[in-house]
């Protein structure tokens, strides 16, 4: 399987059911995965910081896990204000933001995302590899209910493409 079915099933398996995002090239592929595969829902936003706000006020009233997808560059900047006041509101939160190729080093879209999520007090995680998915989606979820902020979980785009033996946890 291709590894955006793979993030799509492993998204589907934590129970996460309802994700709010604005779809890009660098999640584009996983949340329609998610829904014509994992029978999820996606709510589309009109602006990142929409969506994460919409996840958060997700969680806050359903006491579920609030789940929000953007894709790389603007896409997590938009995102600033809006991890910010989930960082104040202690509330769980993960955002799945796409991340540029690492050996695209000029991409109009690669920014520092590492830092600029860490300068909002939210929390980052990284998926090392693309057999470490299960447990690196894991020990985002479990950092976004043990540390009550949100978590942003940041997988490199060209991993979608690459093929996958998905493991559940």
């Amino acid at each position: 399987m291709k590894f955006y079915q793979a993030l799509a099933k492993a998204f589907h398996d934590n129970g996460v059911a309802t994700i709010f995002g604005l779809a890009g090239d660098a999640n584009l592929y996983a949340m329609d995965s998610f829904v014509r595969e994992q029978d999820g829902e996606f709510i589309g936003a009109s602006h990142e910081s929409s969506a994460v706000l919409m996840a958060l006020g997700y969680a806050t009233l359903t006491g579920k896990l609030g789940v929000a997808s953007v894709t790389h560059g603007p896409g997590l900047t938009n995102c600033v204000t809006a991890l910010v006041e989930g960082v104040k509101g202690q509330v769980p939160m993960l955002l799945f933001c796409g991340d540029t190729a690492a050996e695209e080093r000029h991409h109009s879209q690669r920014v520092a995302q590492r830092e600029i999520v860490r300068s909002t007090g939210a929390g980052f995680e990284q998926v090392k590899s693309v057999n470490s998915l299960a447990l690196d989606l894991a020990t985002a979820i479990r950092r976004a209910w043990t540390e009550r902020r949100p978590i942003a979980l940041n997988i490199p785009a060209d991993f979608q493409w690459m093929d996958v033996e998905y493991q559940p946890l």
